[in-house]
């Protein structure tokens, strides 16, 4: 087929079934083909592949949007959508992979998984793909470049702490209260929020509700000695060394919470920051670390917590967190 012109489906086969070779396009990954008599199996490029795979990622951010990463050209118009399987591996998780189009060319997208909640950074993605027919298959390996990848969630129960049963992040060890609708900070979306709702003081039946009105199960009641609140968030790995700030957005702050960092180990990282300001107005507030805060950071960077705390007796006093973000220092604002 060296005169540039596709193959038919009828002549692929035949070939298989005289005992020619099939040729496939894609470097940089293993190929395999099965058919019902022993073939050669070939390497050739352009027009001339059966199956031509070619890397077609734009650059995108890979959430739970899905992100095109490949493009298969079906050059003997030997497979339909539904012939074509592909399953999508990373280092330390998975991704979930589609196929779709038609027409000869099928484009490849992966999305967040469910159990992908930890991925966030640059990786590459290894495709193993599967194309069947009644006649023969074809299954082929391929890896791609570097793609940026973000399926961190901060409401899955890994990556939050309170003390409900559900969240079960390293830190804090010592938790009070509660957050509502954790996976609502970072979302995207500035109209959801998760709140951070200190311990609600007890009634004289000692049986207080989580809205103080002493009609609910308990779970934030207390007997007037454990006031106050104190829970947390895991926090992507983020660099080594540098300098450091934290960018918070919030509004209907109530009672005084402040924001600090800590290690696995439960050690304080930096020093206490208040959230000032109540109001249903949205607020934002950058904290800019000084030099040893900075370096303790950095030296903790793969296990990162960010601590909402405070000391507040009032009852049930908490406050709406949209956005929070530890960056490099005079990297912008969402």
């Amino acid at each position: 087929m060296g005169d540039n012109k596709k193959w038919t489906r009828r002549a692929a086969v035949g070939s298989l079934v005289s005992g020619g070779g099939l040729m496939l396009f894609g470097t940089g990954g293993s190929t395999q083909i099965s058919t019902y008599r022993d073939v050669a199996v070939n390497t050739g490029d352009g027009e001339d592949a059966v199956l031509q795979f070619d890397e077609d990622y734009d650059g995108g951010v890979v959430t739970s949007d899905a992100v095109n990463v490949y493009e298969i050209t079906d050059n003997v118009d030997a497979f339909e959508l539904d012939d074509i399987a592909v399953e999508a591996r990373v280092d330390g998780g998975t991704v979930d992979a589609t196929v779709t189009g038609g027409n000869d060319t099928f484009d490849v997208a992966v999305r967040c998984s469910d159990n992908a909640d930890g991925l966030r950074g640059s990786y590459a993605i290894e495709l193993i793909f599967t194309a069947s027919n009644p006649d023969f298959t074809i299954t082929a390996t391929r890896t791609t470049g570097p793609v940026e990848i973000d399926c961190y969630d901060f409401g899955s129960s890994n990556n939050y702490r309170d003390s409900s049963d559900e969240g079960t992040a390293a830190q804090p060890d010592d938790p009070k209260g509660t957050i509502d609708n954790p996976g609502n900070v970072n979302d995207g979306n500035d109209d959801t929020y998760a709140t951070a709702v200190a311990v609600c003081n007890s009634n004289s039946s000692g049986n207080s509700g989580n809205n103080g009105n002493g009609n609910g199960n308990g779970e934030n009641g207390n007997s007037g000695g454990d006031r106050g609140g104190r829970v947390g968030y895991a926090l992507p790995p983020t660099q080594q060394n540098g300098a450091y700030e934290l960018y918070v957005k919030y509004k209907n702050s109530n009672g005084k919470w402040n924001v600090y960092l800590r290690d696995i180990d439960g050690n304080d990282l930096t020093e206490k920051y208040k959230l000032t300001g109540g109001g249903q107005n949205e607020r934002s507030k950058t904290i800019e670390f000084d030099r040893s805060e900075n370096s303790a950071i950095g030296a903790n960077a793969g296990s990162l917590y960010l601590i909402f705390e405070t000391t507040s007796s009032g009852n049930c006093v908490s406050v709406d967190v949209d956005y929070f973000e530890l960056r490099r220092t005079g990297a912008s604002s969402t």
